[in-house]
């Protein structure tokens, strides 16, 4: 008897087709994470997913991509899709400690890396989309293209060339459907299967994910004032096949990596022969005067890929991210794109490119900067007021996020979980480290919520902490 699939999903909400395909996704991931599915077994078809969710067969294809993005799944030819995960338990879950499957959802205070919906420009978009879509050749209608369309390339090289200082040609810039998935054919391109690479402790666990998935080792580097230490990556892995870093804003602290650590980090790389991935995160939200340029810019940097995404500076669902390769390799790259085949979407690159060409990328991103230092105010003067005493110094900026550490000894996994039966939602910062921590502290979203949603959350947060920590007041009067 075939397993029964209906209940799997639950009832699909109504809107458009990408946001339905996010939900179809979500509820998909879960199952995977939470162990219900297990390694190798097959997914049920498109059409089940569909009819079982209440959606178009198309909104379930899109879902099961971005399945295939994260490499949670993998395709194969004639035989259908099957599980590519092989951690299992609850406890894995990307949302572990975050937000439950039936809780608050990505538009929660202060939900991480969620950028301002509300101020995209939507009928740019629209326009840009409903043109293409009224002349879309039919070669955009294919599996895909290696390293991605090329308007877009040519859009993207000028785009890092102009705002980064990093000058290359359109060749070199390879269209991926993810930051994992990026990560994942940085991995698989630079390094042998079961190379050691240096990963930032703390660090972004789903670019720890993808390292693994990779066939990859990382090993855990501290990261201190200046970013990444690199005499502690000597001293643990000395001839680690690749380094990967976050140097605008390090995720999650929000450290800048110092011009210094970015020359010992080049001269150690230029040394043992080994490669830097560096993952330019929300380096469009620093402010131009405090930008510095990307290792990737800099001098000595041949063995240094440059990565970044779309997904948080115009909205999640487009699932677009790009590297940027030296020359000399850049055939490796495109090699690993034709034999694997993970394409991304052709018409939304197209759409993009327009979007880039046109100016009204950067004109976006002005008015986003603009508006998330009003909303970075807001937040950091309520934890100010309303979070008095609770914190250790002030709160850290990372872009789209502030990164607190308490004062006390407090359990942020505790936290986090009556944040989110409160309707909030929190990362906790243990969550970020691979190996055991007392460095415990909270990462608060506020890119994507406006300045009265964010004092109000702070108000219904206060009390959340308040009571897992000894009173201010009363500790001052013992």
């Amino acid at each position: 008897m075939a397993r029964p699939v209906l209940g799997m999903i639950g009832p699909a909400r109504k809107g458009k087709d990408l946001a339905l395909a996010q939900v179809v996704f979500e509820n998909l991931r879960n199952r995977i994470l939470d162990g219900l599915w297990r390694h190798g077994e097959k997914l049920p078809g498109t059409r089940v997913i569909a009819k079982d969710a209440g959606v178009s067969r198309w909104t379930a294809v899109m879902a099961v991509d971005m399945l295939l993005a994260e490499g949670l799944v993998e395709a194969r030819k004639r035989s259908g899709t099957y599980v590519n995960w092989s951690g299992s338990g609850p406890g894995l879950r990307p949302d572990a400690g975050g937000a439950s499957p039936d809780g608050p959802k990505a538009h929660v205070p202060f939900a991480v890396g969620v950028p301002g919906l509300d101020l995209f420009p939507m009928h740019v978009w629209r326009r840009l989309q409903t043109k293409r879509w009224k002349e879309m050749p039919v070669d955009a209608l294919q599996t895909g293209h290696d390293g991605g369309w090329p308007e877009l390339r040519a859009s993207i090289a000028a785009h890092v060339g102009a705002t980064r200082g990093l000058k290359c040609a359109p060749s070199q810039v390879f269209v991926t459907t993810s930051a994992h998935a990026a990560v994942q054919l940085a991995g698989e391109v630079l390094c042998r299967q079961g190379s050691v690479v240096w990963m930032e402790e703390p660090g972004y666990f789903r670019t720890r994910a993808a390292l693994q998935a990779a066939g990859l080792a990382p090993v855990a580097v501290a990261v201190d004032g200046q970013g990444l230490n690199i005499d502690d990556g000597r001293r643990l892995a000395p001839k680690a096949s690749m380094a990967v870093v976050t140097g605008a804003f390090q995720f999650p602290t929000g450290v800048a990596l110092s011009d210094n650590r970015k020359r010992e980090l080049l001269d150690w790389s230029q040394q043992v022969g080994s490669f830097i991935l560096e993952d330019d995160f929300a380096c469009e939200f620093r402010h131009p005067r405090a930008a510095t340029l990307p290792l990737a810019a800099m001098a000595n940097a041949q063995r240094v890929v440059y990565m970044n995404t779309f997904s948080t500076t115009i909205f999640p669902s487009l699932r677009l991210s790009y590297l940027v390769v030296p020359r000399a390799i850049s055939d490796r790259f495109a090699e690993a794109l034709r034999r694997t085949e993970r394409y991304a979407t052709v018409p939304n690159q197209i759409v993009l490119a327009d979007f880039l060409a046109s100016g009204q990328f950067s004109k976006h991103i002005r008015r986003c900067r603009e508006a998330y230092a009003e909303r970075q105010q807001a937040l950091t003067s309520s934890l100010e007021s309303d979070c008095a005493g609770f914190f250790a110094g002030e709160p850290l900026l990372c872009g789209m996020h502030v990164c607190v550490r308490f004062k006390q000894r407090v359990d942020d996994n505790a936290v986090t979980a009556a944040a989110r039966d409160a309707g909030l939602v929190v990362e906790p910062l243990s969550r970020f480290y691979a190996n055991p921590t007392t460095d415990h502290g909270l990462l608060l979203g506020f890119a994507g919520f406006r300045p009265d949603a964010l004092r109000e959350a702070v108000k219904r947060l206060a009390p959340l902490i308040a009571s897992f920590t000894i009173a201010p007041r009363a500790a001052a009067g013992a």
